[in-house]
């Protein structure tokens, strides 16, 4: 209870988890100095919402070395450990370990089970959002899926080319990671299902291919998507 306060107290800070949610989107390491240009706050200011959010565990630091003489300068990046908080408390983890590693005894029949219902769960999530006598324009659908994005720790890009709109996804930080170090290949089969799911309730022509995966030893999941209609 003390660590769940204290992460829900450094967080509520507006400045601070705004510095958090550029660390994860850029996902590189930054300085004391490009916080406090970034956020036009005093340094002194940066270094101190950087500490805090250290504590509470969802950033790391280590010394770098400029190669210009000098001491090491302290740079920080988005920890890959991950946080839940619930109240009262509820370990849907283990939950979700429990239910992964019975569909997966049950073999090829268990994860096409789960793979179906994760695609209903995609399509669901988008009618949820929207009704049915809506006719949503692509800069609407697309504002729907950086919504969507967001629930599973996706970072979107869009690019519009001539032969339709390029979506690519990157996750650096599996919100999943839990749960694939125990049933990788079901869990990451379950969220491209879902995925999917919420792609084909918006679109319907489209190619949607998985392009990497930290499964593989990639640093990140990648998927590249073509919207052609």
């Amino acid at each position: 209870m003390e660590q769940t306060l204290k992460t829900t107290a450094t967080l509520a800070d507006p400045t601070r988890f705004s510095i958090y949610q550029y660390m994860v989107k850029h996902q590189k390491e930054v300085s004391v100095q490009e916080i406090a240009k970034q956020f036009d706050i005093h340094p002194n200011v940066a270094r101190l919402h950087l500490s805090k959010l250290e504590d509470i565990e969802i950033i790391d630091s280590f010394l770098h070395k400029s190669g210009k003489g000098g001491r090491p300068g302290k740079l920080y990046k988005p920890s890959e450990k991950s946080i839940q908080l619930s109240f009262p408390h509820r370990d849907f983890q283990l939950l979700a370990n429990i239910a992964l590693s019975a569909l997966a005894s049950i073999g090829e029949l268990g994860i096409a089970e789960a793979k179906k219902i994760a695609y209903s769960f995609g399509e669901k999530t988008i009618r949820q959002k929207i009704s049915r006598e809506s006719t949503l324009s692509n800069e609407e659908k697309l504002q729907l899926l950086q919504e969507i994005s967001a629930m599973t720790g996706y970072i979107p890009v869009v690019e519009e080319k001539k032969d339709g709109i390029h979506i690519h996804f990157t996750l650096y930080n599996c919100p999943f990671k839990e749960a694939v170090e125990r049933q990788s290949e079901l869990t990451c089969q379950v969220h491209i299902a879902f995925l999917k799911g919420a792609f084909d309730s918006l679109f319907k022509q489209l190619s949607f291919q998985q392009t990497s995966s930290m499964t593989d030893g990639c640093k990140e999941c990648t998927y590249h998507v073509i919207v052609t209609n």
